[in-house]
Formats: structure tokens, C-alpha cells, sequence
């Protein structure tokens, strides 16, 4: 999940509503800042966890079409299937299906989406 980012509420003007948390490194600053930790490596080892404990259920249940993680009061991920798209080589002119894929989405519940839904006001 190297290339992951976190979607968080922002401050300032409507162009500044949403900041992105890109990265591990950020994730490790900011979680030794809210706790308050006095090296990196405490932190590290928190987002690692955490991260590992949200990969390893979603990439076990890949192959399940629907399955569902939920975090209460904070949201659901969801693994879905998206099914191949006709491509057209442009050199040659040929169309080919490409293969299926699978996703994973996240849509936010409770306090989180209240805050989503006040920010978009």
C-alpha cells in the first residue's frame, strides 16, 4: 500500500476542503504526533499493525466477490470485481478484452460521513 492515500478533512477555502495523507511516512508522523511518541520507530511499528491489519482480511477475500470489512463508526471496505474493457491497439487497429480486475472501495459511516456531508454544505 505504498501508494495509498487517506482522504482527511482539511482547513481554509473550498479549494483547501481536502487534504491527502500520501504514503507511509506521513501516516507514521502523524500517528507519533497524536500519541505523543518519542521515536519514529514506536510509530512505525503502530502503522504497520495497523495497516497489516486492514490488508490481511481484504487481500484473503480477494476472491470473494461482495465481501465487506467493516470499521464501525468509521466505514466499510468493499471488494468488488470490475469486469474487462475492449481496448483498441492504435498501431495495429485490433480491439482486445482486457482481463478482469479486482478493487477495493472504501465508503465512510457515522461520524466521519457527518463530517463529510457538513464540509460539503
Amino acid at each position: 500500500m505504498a501508494g495509498a492515500h487517506w482522504q482527511i478533512k482539511g482547513e481554509g477555502d473550498l479549494t483547501d476542503r481536502r487534504a491527502s495523507l500520501r504514503g507511509r511516512e506521513e501516516l507514521v508522523e502523524r500517528i507519533q504526533q497524536a500519541l505523543a511518541l518519542t521515536t519514529k520507530k514506536e510509530a512505525q511499528m503502530i502503522a504497520e499493525t495497523m495497516v497489516a491489519a486492514l490488508e490481511a482480511p481484504l487481500l484473503s477475500n480477494l476472491g470473494m466477490d461482495g465481501f465487506t470489512l467493516k470499521l464501525g463508526s468509521f466505514g466499510n471496505f468493499y471488494v468488488r470485481r470490475k469486469p474487462g474493457i475492449r481496448r483498441m491497439i492504435g498501431f495495429s487497429g485490433q480491439t482486445i478484452l482486457t482481463k478482469y480486475r479486482r478493487t477495493v472501495r472504501f465508503v465512510s459511516l457515522g461520524s466521519l460521513k457527518l463530517q463529510q456531508r457538513a464540509v460539503l454544505i
